[in-house]
């Protein structure tokens, strides 16, 4: 299977509505604490959404049912699911979105950003992104700083997302200076692995009323040629 995404508007459920009541039953006893532990709404809304498009989607690539799936992490941190250690997948949440990646054939990470405040990303990129990245940025015009900054960001995430690793490993490790160009990265030998790292990415695919920024990373050699998939599975 070719590596898929799906993409999940909060809004499409209301927080407190009867459907999301009857989705609540599919997540686990752990999974019900956790979501009860967030003090605000929108983040309980934010867990919720994000575990049930996880258990839908992989329950229906398994044929099993959402509610029987059961999950443990990695020494790393990243999840995995029980009993098919080849299922690879990666969550990530931003905003009014959440993003799920998946891969039956090798590791994969996701990565979505919705920015809703002001970062200084000068700062930011001078401390932890590579020389070349930071010379993007730097030249003019400046008002594509801020669409530079997170394509570099979101591709980042999600590459050290799916080697499992998490962005301790170094962020100036991997370039994508030239990532407009030629969709490549220059990547330290280290960290680059057997396989070629392939990458996505897409600002607001879906011309929603707010830009947000997604990147998958991973080995499938028609990565590039993502389908991305709206909602969740089975509503």
């Amino acid at each position: 299977m070719p590596t898929r995404a799906w993409l999940l508007k909060l809004d499409e459920f209301a927080p407190d509505g009867k459907k999301v009541r009857e989705l609540a039953q599919l997540l686990s006893a752990d999974e019900r604490v956790r979501r009860d532990s967030f003090r605000s709404a929108s983040a309980r809304q934010h867990f919720l959404l994000s575990r049930l498009l996880l258990r839908r989607v992989l329950g229906e690539i398994t044929g099993r049912p959402p509610q029987a799936l059961r999950f443990e992490r990695l020494p790393s941190g990243k999840p995995e699911l029980v009993d098919e250690p080849g299922l690879h997948f990666s969550l990530s949440h931003s905003g009014d979105w959440i993003a799920l990646a998946v891969s039956e054939d090798s590791p994969v990470g996701v990565d979505i950003e919705q920015p809703r405040r002001q970062r200084d990303i000068m700062r930011i990129a001078h401390r932890y992104f590579h020389a070349d990245e930071c010379a993007l940025l730097e030249a003019p015009p400046e008002s594509e700083t801020l669409r530079q900054f997170y394509r570099l960001w979101t591709l980042k995430e999600a590459f050290f997302k799916a080697r499992g690793t998490g962005i301790s490993e170094g962020l100036d490790r991997i370039s994508f200076a030239s990532f407009e160009r030629d969709h490549r990265a220059v990547i330290d030998p280290e960290l680059e692995g057997d396989a070629p790292w392939q990458f996505y990415y897409a600002e607001n695919p879906l011309a929603e009323s707010r830009d947000f920024y997604l990147a998958v990373a991973g080995q499938d050699p028609d990565l590039e040629r993502l389908h991305l998939v709206r909602g969740l599975p089975g509503k």
